[in-house]
């Protein structure tokens, strides 16, 4: 005799998502991508084959057009990281 038995769907361990914000110079179409960061204010940077996760403020020029760009995510810095947005992304400039 065999015995039948409801098939179950493997568990899954649920991970939180984690909101990548694009940090960007809009000198183009599309943007230059500058960097990302996350809700905890690490800034993720990748250069070539280098990645860099920092956190407080990081400067830069945009590879494109030569503009100059600061990101202060520090905590109480007049920059506080925006709650996400469905497309685009977020630009900070300076």
């Amino acid at each position: 005799m065999t015995e039948r038995g409801e098939s179950t769907p493997p568990s899954r361990a649920v991970a939180p998502q984690r909101v990548l914000f694009r940090w960007e110079c809009r000198c183009r179409q599309p943007p230059v991508l500058l960097a990302t960061y996350d809700a905890r204010g690490r800034i993720h940077i990748k250069a070539r084959d280098r990645y860099w996760h920092v956190q407080g403020i990081v400067q830069t020029v945009c590879p494109r057009c030569g503009s100059e760009h600061a990101l202060d995510l520090r905590r109480g810095s007049r920059i506080s990281i925006p709650s996400p947005r469905p497309r685009g992304g977020v630009t900070g400039s300076g």
